[in-house]
């Protein structure tokens, strides 16, 4: 068997630093990671299924404890639209109601007013189910009521029993009332009322014990409200029509002492002759409109005026006047003038300037001109005779038009005064004609109010409880009881520090395991086992031990070996004896050494004496070294125990006196085993370690955890023992095959072996 170089003998390597054992680091694929947890879970299966069956178990006796509940359903559509003969207006904004009011007759259905008609109706302050008072407390409450136990002088301080005694101090009125919103709340909390979907229905949903009552709850909520809301409009109703007689007789004596009031003022103010009053209404606006139109052709010929004289002022010929240009005459002898201006133009540059037609011609054109003249000067004259004229007949206008008025002025604020008693007279008479037709309106409306609801499905009677889902909750205790238990198992995976397989050892450390040492169970003792049962797994485990032992050296077996391990417990005197009595049986001349001097075990195992032993032979107190050997009778082999211990004996072993002993008795033997101290215990282990062929490291399954066998493979590697492998003492076979990845078969057929004479 090949060794890693770090664990050769000393000979065989220099001496060097040492190094860490590799750690192990577990495969992080994804696969590896799913199938690795499958196999934890698979592990504590058993665990997983004790778990769930008791989880399910109190699922069931949970459910079966919960009282039964029956669900009815009962269902209201909001928004039917209310048959008003004289009131179309109020059907068409009763069509489509908006979300908020549907929600809002939800919470009308859940007040505590529609509760309290509820309970009258059905009578369930009598039902024990609804009402506390009526529940009978079970005889074995009263033994968990602590107050119960207290003396009677310390209960009267209680702060329970002064609220008690409040309690009973309240009139019958008050606790009536306080058990009646008992009840209350309670079949609130047992009322659901919700919206389907995005319809306009509201769903009633009543839970009760019994389905009687769930059916009789929900249809008794959606009656109350139905009648509730007819009601609450009959009342409006009545109010409305009460308030229309109120208001109509007021209006009527209203109206009387309006028309009273105009007939005084027309007797008062002599009234009744409205002819005259018209008369000068009608001249004043006939005078009103002659002087409009006055004014406005004063204020033409005013303009025309002016602008003709502004023209004359700023230097612009007379020609240029509007009323000038417009003028026939002045065209005519404006044309008259520019033909004679031609002719005099045509005669100048033939005949001269001093020619007598030349002469003749500028005469014309001068006359021509004085007539022109002459005509301007008319118009513009015209112009000023036209506009006195028209200011003249405006101010005579005006005169007569401020005369009549100051005379219709007296009877003008008469008549306003009567007009507004007129008026406020017309206005409440027609109040009056308004209010009479809506109260005749009114009149057998409370015949056709309807709710704006209607109950389109009644709650019927549940057949099988709603309330609680027993399946479901069986279920679900089983699924959590599965989960809880699974966490459970990774749980204790995730906190177990031991080895449970031989690939983790070898991984963590670099050693080979040389042996799965199985336990045994039952009364026979392992070191009998091994005579008695020697082809057993137990013996069969102990050979391989045997044989990984004289592998682990290539030259020759190791003579003298040191079985160590890490903590106390782990098997290696029981281990010991049993390899050295059955390789003794084989006819292997063995010997082993007990050299725990702190707890010595060997002379327990074998019932021998421990007087001679170890320490005798340390101190050269016997006459010889048989002195100090026991030989078991049974199988052969040699057994040197402990001794008694003394500070001197301690010392010698670690020194070349133990050494000596070894290499004296090395040629007597095939094999000489070191039943040792755990290494973390005795400093004196790593001494004796250096002074053997091999150390054999016992760890025990599922027991030792892994910091530990790490320290003590290093200090062990520190002081350069020559570590054969490790050995696996006391594993459960049943609970190897859980963590195994491949089965440990100990079922294999053996032969029956006939038994020596002397064993019977």
């Amino acid at each position: 068997m090949s060794l890693p170089d770090r664990f050769r003998p000393v000979a065989m390597q220099p001496p060097v630093a040492y190094a860490a054992p590799p750690v192990y680091v577990p495969s992080q694929g994804n696969e590896s990671d799913f199938f690795d947890t499958m196999r934890k879970i698979w592990r504590h299966r058993g665990s997983i299924i004790i778990c769930t069956l008791f989880f399910t178990v109190i699922a069931v006796l949970v459910a079966r404890q919960i009282p039964s509940h029956y669900i009815a359903n009962a269902r209201v559509l909001v928004g039917v639209p209310v048959a008003r003969a004289l009131n179309i207006e109020a059907i068409i904004a009763d069509i489509s109601p908006d979300a908020e009011r549907i929600q809002n007759e939800a919470y009308v259905i859940q007040s505590r007013d529609v509760a309290r008609q509820v309970i009258d109706r059905l009578k369930l302050s009598e039902n024990p189910e609804f009402n506390p008072a009526l529940r009978p407390e079970p005889d074995w409450m009263s033994y968990l009521d602590p107050m119960r136990y207290l003396p009677d002088a310390v209960r009267a301080y209680m702060p329970g029993q002064k609220a008690a005694a409040l309690q009973g101090a309240v009139s019958p009125e008050v606790r009536a009332e306080q058990n009646l919103n008992a009840i209350i709340d309670t079949l609130l909390a047992k009322l659901d009322v919700t919206t389907l979907g995005r319809s306009h229905v509201l769903n009633i949903e009543a839970r009760s014990v019994a389905p009687d009552t769930a059916a009789a709850i929900a249809n008794g909520f959606s009656e109350v409200y139905l009648a509730r809301q007819r009601s609450d409009k009959v009342e409006a109703g009545e109010e409305v029509e009460k308030f229309l007689t109120d208001r109509i007789a007021t209006l009527r004596e209203q109206v009387e002492k309006s028309d009273q009031a105009v007939e005084s003022y027309r007797r008062e103010n002599n009234l009744y002759q409205g002819a005259s009053v018209g008369v000068t209404a009608q001249q004043l606006t006939e005078l009103n409109t002659q002087l409009i139109v006055a004014q406005t052709a004063k204020a033409e010929t005013d303009a025309r005026l002016g602008e003709a004289q502004a023209l004359r002022r700023s230097g612009v010929d007379n020609q240029s006047v509007p009323q000038v240009l417009q003028s026939p005459l002045v065209q005519q002898l404006k044309g008259q003038q520019a033909e004679a201006e031609r002719r005099l133009a045509d005669l100048t540059s033939n005949l001269g300037p001093q020619h007598p037609r030349v002469v003749s011609t500028k005469a014309e054109i001068n006359d021509i001109r004085s007539k022109v003249n002459t005509e301007v000067g008319r118009i513009i004259e015209s112009l000023r005779h036209e506009a006195r004229t028209t200011t003249a007949r405006y101010e005579a206008l005006r005169q007569n038009f401020n005369r009549l008025q100051g005379q219709a002025g007296g009877v003008n604020e008469k008549s306003i005064r009567l007009n507004a008693l007129e008026r406020e007279a017309t206005v409440n008479r027609n109040l009056l004609e308004q209010m009479m037709s809506r109260a005749k309106e009114t009149i057998g409306q409370e015949q056709l109010q309807k709710p704006n609801a209607k109950l389109i499905s009644a709650a019927a009677p549940p057949s099988r409880p709603g309330f609680p889902p027993k399946t479901l909750l069986v279920f679900l205790g089983s699924v959590a009881g599965m989960l809880i238990g699974m966490a459970y198992a990774l749980l204790r995976e995730g906190v177990d520090r031991t080895f449970r397989r031989s690939d983790q050892i070898e991984s963590m450390t670099g050693l080979p395991v040389l042996a799965m040492v199985p336990t045994l169970r039952g009364s026979m003792t392992p070191i009998a086992h091994v005579l008695r049962k020697p082809v057993s797994p137990y013996s069969e485990a102990l050979r391989k031990l045997h044989i990984g032992l004289e592998l682990s050296e290539a030259a020759q077996s190791p003579k003298t070996v040191l079985f160590g391990s890490a903590v106390p417990g782990e098997g290696k005197s029981v281990l010991v004896g049993s390899l050295g009595r059955m390789l003794a049986s084989h006819g292997r001349r063995i010997l082993i050494i007990d050299c725990d001097w702190r707890n010595p075990r060997l002379h327990k195992l074998f019932q021998c004496q421990n007087r001679n032993g170890l320490a005798e032979l340390l101190c050269d107190q016997p006459q010889s070294v048989d002195d100090c050997i026991f030989t078991d009778t049974l199988s052969g082999v040699d057994i040197i125990p402990a001794g008694v211990f003394s500070p001197q004996a301690m010392r010698y072993l670690t020194t070349d006196r133990m050494k000596m002993i070894l290499q004296a008795l090395a040629p007597r033997y095939d094999m000489i085993m070191l039943d040792t101290a755990p290494v973390l215990v005795g400093a004196e282990v790593l001494t004796l370690s250096r002074m053997v062929d091999k150390v054999a490291f016992m760890v025990r399954w599922g027991d030792t955890k892994r910091d530990a066998v790490m320290e003590a493979l290093k200090d062990l590697i520190e002081v350069q023992a020559d570590i054969a492998g490790v050995v696996m003492t006391r594993v459960d076979p049943k609970g190897y095959r859980k963590y195994g990845y491949s089965e440990l078969n100990y079922d294999y057929e053996r032969p029956v072996l006939v038994k020596p004479a002397d064993w019977s």
